[in-house]
């Protein structure tokens, strides 16, 4: 088993242990060792606060193949869980914003020759202990969280629709893997004095990559 792998099963033992009221950060679903090896910068990225922060910078690459393309435009009927648009050092601001439930990541995407894009979702811990990114129309992805060499990584192990309906409650439809985007792994990596890499790649498991977008923010304020 390799470093990362058993990194990933201490993440997942420590999800096993939570209980009580949902934090709002991740060092409970970490384990205090994992927590204590990322840069102090990341920690209070991620850090319970209550306070709104915007991140400014910009994608240096964002692309998708045809069959990602596609995927995109027939999420926009739902929302807009991934940009359908690919491009070059596409500026960018990211709001992070403490909700009720989680912690709101609102991405804004300012091309440079069509109207803005907004891409939202919400880090959800549930009471269990399990780490769900929340996006539109009832859309959610559970994750696993882990820490490899002080990079902060989460990946996605399957995806769900989530309903209310009544006298049944709340309804979860698992997707089965060939149906949903695929592995969405999201990287966090501190570069110093403020500024950080935010990578994003969603490989399908028939159709190969169909996203990949990375770039540099720092923070503007609140």
């Amino acid at each position: 088993m390799g470093h990362a792998e058993v990194l990933r099963t201490e993440s997942q033992a420590n999800v096993a242990r939570v209980s009580g009221p949902a934090p709002h950060n991740l060092k409970d679903l970490l384990g205090a060792a994992a927590w204590a090896r990322l840069p102090a910068a990341v920690r209070e990225r991620f850090k319970d606060s209550a306070q709104v922060v915007n991140y400014s910078g910009e994608f240096e690459v964002i692309r998708a193949s045809s069959f990602g393309l596609l995927v995109a435009w027939v999420c926009r009927l739902i929302g807009t869980p991934v940009v359908p648009h690919t491009g070059r050092n596409v500026p960018a601001v990211v709001r992070v914003q403490p909700t009720q439930a989680g912690v709101e990541w609102r991405r804004e995407y300012r091309w440079h020759n069509r109207r803005p894009s907004i891409v939202s979702s919400t880090k959800v811990v549930e009471s269990g202990g399990a780490l769900v990114e929340e996006l539109p129309a009832g859309l959610c992805m559970a994750l696993n969280v882990y820490e490899a060499a002080a990079v902060l990584h989460f990946v996605s192990h399957h995806y769900y629709f989530q309903f209310c309906l009544p006298r049944l409650g709340r309804i979860r439809l698992v997707l089965p893997h060939w149906l949903s985007p695929g592995i969405t792994h999201v990287e966090h990596v501190d570069l110093a004095n403020g500024w950080f890499r935010f990578t994003m790649t969603v490989t399908h498991p028939l159709f190969g990559e169909l996203f990949h977008q990375t770039g540099c923010f720092h923070s503007s304020g609140g």
